[in-house]
C-alpha cells in the first residue's frame, strides 16, 4: 500500500491520531470480487452479512442469510458481507498491502455493495479501518472526533450519531485508500454503484488484558504468600484508620507480585483469541498440495526468547526452536513454503501448526 508519507511519519502523526487521504495506494487495483459474488456470500447461512437503507428520515437493518429477491429493493441499500477475507483468496491476499504494522492487530476485510446514493449513515468506530475504493465511487465525510459522551441514535440496533458537518469529503475511486482511526466520525455515500472494502484492525480491551494478567498470576502465586506491613507503619494511624500509606503499601505488593509471576504469555494468548472456537479444523491427512499457507481464519503471533520461539496460535501456546523462525515469518507475510520443506526443517513448528488446523494448501484444504 502506498501512503502519501513515509511509514514513519505515518505511524508517529496518523496511526490512531487522525485520518489520512491515501490516493491510488493501489495503482491499477480491479477488485477481487463482484457484486454477484458478494451477494452470493451473504446467502449463506454461516456467513455474517447484513443490509442497511434509509427509509423517510428513518434507518433500517436486517440481517442475513438473504433470498435472492432480497437485492431487488427500490430504497437505496447497502449490503454489508463481514470475514469476506475467510472465503475468498483473492480478497485475503488484500492482507498483505498494509502498512508494516503489528499484524496480530489485524481483524478482518469487511466488503460492502451500495446502490447510487446508499451509504451506513454518519458513525464511528472504535478501531482503526483502512476503506479502500473497490469499484465505483464513494464520498467520505470527516467529521469531529467522538467518544462515549457523544450522543448517539439508536435505530433499529445501529449506533449511528447525528448528521454532521463534515470538516473535509474525499471522493475515492478504484485503488484510493482512506485512513480512519478510531474515535473519528465518518460518513460515507455512494456515487453509483460502488464496492468497498474495510480492512479493520482490533485491540483488546485493557479490562481483559488486566483480567488474564491476574489470573496468569493468581495460578502460581502461593496461598502462604501475605501482605506484609513494610514502610506502611512508620506513619502513626488513628484507630480503625486506613491510611494512604497502606493502600499503596497494598497496592505495591500486588504490583510486584505481578511482576514477579509474568510470564507475558498471557499477552499472545490473548490477541490471538477469536470470537470463539477456530472454524479451521483441517486435519493435516487433509493437506495433499505441495504449498502451504496459514489459513485465512488462523490468528497467530509469536515471540523470541533466548534460546526459544513462544507461538501463539488461535489463543494456544507452543514452544518451537529457533530454527523455525525463516519459516514463522514467511507464513506470518502470507507466503507459500513448500510443506516437505517445512515439515523437514521445522518440525516442530509444523507439528503445531498441523495440529492446530492453521494451515491450507493450493486446494483450499
Amino acid at each position: 500500500m502506498r501512503l502519501p508519507v513515509t511509514t514513519e511519519q505515518f505511524l508517529t502523526e496518523y496511526w490512531q491520531q487522525q485520518h489520512l487521504f491515501c490516493p491510488q495506494a493501489l495503482p491499477h487495483f480491479q477488485s477481487p470480487i463482484t457484486a454477484e459474488e458478494l451477494a452470493g456470500l451473504a446467502m449463506e447461512s454461516d456467513i455474517d452479512s447484513r443490509m442497511i437503507w434509509q427509509d423517510s428520515g428513518v434507518w433500517h437493518q436486517q440481517t442475513g442469510p438473504f433470498a435472492e429477491h432480497a437485492f431487488q429493493g427500490e430504497m437505496p441499500w447497502t449490503l454489508l458481507v463481514q470475514g469476506v477475507d475467510r472465503y475468498h483468496p483473492g480478497v485475503s491476499s488484500l492482507r498483505n498491502t498494509l502498512p508494516p504494522l503489528p499484524r496480530w492487530r489485524f481483524d478482518d476485510v469487511m466488503v460492502s455493495f451500495a446502490k447510487d446514493h446508499a451509504g451506513v449513515g454518519p458513525h464511528f468506530d472504535r478501531y482503526d479501518v483502512f476503506l479502500l475504493q473497490g469499484t465505483g465511487r464513494r464520498e467520505w465525510r470527516i467529521g469531529p472526533y467522538c467518544d462515549d459522551e457523544t450522543p448517539q441514535l439508536q435505530e433499529n440496533g445501529l449506533n449511528l450519531i447525528p448528521p454532521f458537518e463534515p470538516a473535509e469529503s474525499y471522493v475515492l475511486e478504484p485503488g484510493d485508500v482512506l485512513y480512519v482511526p478510531p474515535g473519528v466520525a465518518h460518513w460515507g455515500l455512494a456515487l453509483g454503484e460502488a464496492i468497498t472494502y474495510s480492512l479493520g484492525f482490533r485491540a483488546p480491551s485493557v479490562g481483559d488484558l488486566m483480567g488474564r494478567r491476574t489470573d496468569a498470576a493468581l495460578e502460581l502465586i502461593p496461598t502462604t504468600s501475605l501482605l506484609e506491613d513494610g514502610a506502611s507503619l512508620r506513619s502513626p494511624s488513628r484507630p480503625g484508620e486506613i491510611t494512604i500509606e497502606h493502600i499503596a503499601n497494598a497496592r505495591d505488593a500486588i504490583n510486584n507480585a505481578l511482576d514477579a509471576l509474568d510470564s507475558g504469555q498471557w499477552f499472545g494468548e490473548v490477541i490471538t483469541e477469536g470470537d470463539g472456537e477456530p472454524d479451521h479444523p483441517y486435519p493435516v491427512a487433509a493437506l495433499q498440495g505441495e504449498q502451504v499457507s496459514l489459513h485465512p481464519t488462523t490468528r497467530i503471533a509469536w515471540r523470541e526468547r533466548e534460546d526459544i520461539i513462544d507461538v501463539f496460535i488461535d489463543g494456544d501456546h507452543c514452544e518451537v526452536p529457533l530454527n523455525a523462525l525463516g519459516h514463522l515469518i514467511a507464513l506470518c507475510s502470507g507466503e507459500w513454503i513448500l510443506r516437505r520443506e517445512l515439515a523437514g526443517t521445522s518440525e516442530k513448528l509444523f507439528e503445531a501448526l498441523c495440529e492446530a488446523g492453521a494451515l491450507t494448501d493450493e486446494d483450499g484444504a
